[in-house]
């Protein structure tokens, strides 16, 4: 008698599908529909796509039939990436410290006296003129890797430039996050031997102004406050950070957090915009909402500046209660945490994304040679140089 054999499992085609397998489900339908629909169109060069289906070949005109390697896929749209990012970046660079003196030698030649003092780095003149250049200098330091992100990414706006927030409960939470941030971020800074606080935006911008009228004070200072809050984070946290995302979610939060400590390349100041990036752009991926970082930037920048003013005016009762200010925004921040804080497991953080390639090589990349690179060479280079001087 014969021995049945083993009935035969039907051979499974493997399919693999990097947009479908990618999970936004805590951001709105219309980001994920709008992200995906911009991650699944053939012209965008910048997407990590591939579809790949065990057994079969896809043939390219020029090369032939080849299988879809999802690591190549997803190596090649990295480099893009990280290629027009540091391009967008080294602008950035070049208009922060080029772009003054250009404008002061064509402001020389209409016979405007304006001159730049380079122990201080602040610029004398006619305060008109001197607060044209300042505040046109800053617009297009911003403005130009900007539209280089638009231009080459072509991220759709209600995916990067979303403003209404999903999670609206997370708008008080991140505020109070930023609050316990900016207390642990900022503590040391009440007992350092060297004038932290004056590097800071708004007070590397009060010494820039200083000695100009106070009327002019006051309308560079409302502009370092509300116009460059709002330009950091589209910059950052914009196009930038959504594109990134393509690669999960930690992959963008983290380097968008380099790129913020790259556009102020100062060791003192490194510790505190890296730890509000990161809380700004996790702040972003959970309530799909540009708007609440803005505010949360401001707040940010306001409270630093309240305790620089402490120490450049006379005011010892003030100055003597620093330290109780700052454990009182920890406290207040702790408890608003505490407060509103509800751990759910339907309601992640960040969303987990499979990928194709590994840490290393993902570190291996952002070195690379190309634009980046030197983006890194040359914040490392001027923090050297601050350090020495």
């Amino acid at each position: 008698m014969e021995k049945k054999g083993k009935k035969e499992e039907p051979v499974r085609n493997k399919t693999v599908d990097v947009v479908a397998d990618s999970n936004y489900s805590i951001i709105s339908p219309e980001y994920n529909k709008a992200f995906r629909a911009w991650r699944n169109n053939e012209k965008n060069e910048y997407a990590f796509r591939c579809r790949k289906r065990e057994g079969e070949a896809v043939y390219v005109e020029g090369v032939g039939y080849h299988a879809q390697d999802p690591a190549a896929e997803e190596r090649r749209a990295m480099i893009r990436i990280n290629m027009i990012i540091g391009i967008g970046m080294l602008f950035y660079l070049l208009i922060e410290h080029l772009l003054p003196a250009i404008l002061m030698s064509l402001v020389h030649l209409l016979g405007v006296d304006v001159s730049y003092c380079y122990s201080d780095g602040t610029v004398y003149g006619n305060q008109m003129v001197v607060l044209v250049i300042l505040m046109l200098k800053t617009l297009l330091k911003y403005l130009v890797p900007i539209c280089i992100f638009r231009r080459s990414f072509r991220m759709p706006r209600q995916v990067a430039y979303h403003l209404k927030p999903v999670v609206p409960r997370d708008v008080p939470i991140s505020t109070f996050v930023t609050l316990v941030v900016f207390a642990v971020a900022n503590v040391w800074l009440l007992f350092s031997p060297i004038n932290v606080l004056r590097t800071s935006t708004l007070g590397s911008a009060y010494y820039t102004v200083s000695y100009m009228d106070h009327s002019y004070q006051i309308i560079y200072l409302l502009f370092e406050l509300f116009m460059v809050c709002v330009m950091q984070e589209v910059l950052i946290h914009g196009d930038m950070l959504h594109v990134l995302r393509q690669f999960g979610d930690w992959h963008a939060i983290i380097l968008t957090a380099f790129m913020a400590v790259c556009m102020t390349p100062s060791y003192v100041t490194a510790l505190m915009e890296l730890t509000f990036a990161i809380v700004s752009g996790i702040s972003v991926i959970r309530s799909g909402s540009l708007l609440i970082p803005i505010l949360n930037r401001i707040l940010y920048h306001l409270l630093l500046f309240l305790f620089f003013i402490m120490e450049i005016w006379p005011n010892q009762v003030l100055y003597s209660y620093r330290l109780l200010m700052m454990l009182g925004i920890l406290l207040i921040g702790i408890l608003g945490c505490l407060l509103l804080i509800r751990p759910s497991k339907q309601n992640p953080a960040l969303m987990p994304q499979k990928h194709y390639i590994s840490g290393k090589e993902r570190i291996r990349l952002l070195f690379h040679m190309g634009p980046l690179a030197i983006i890194f060479f040359l914040c490392a280079l001027l923090m050297v140089i601050e350090v020495i001087l």
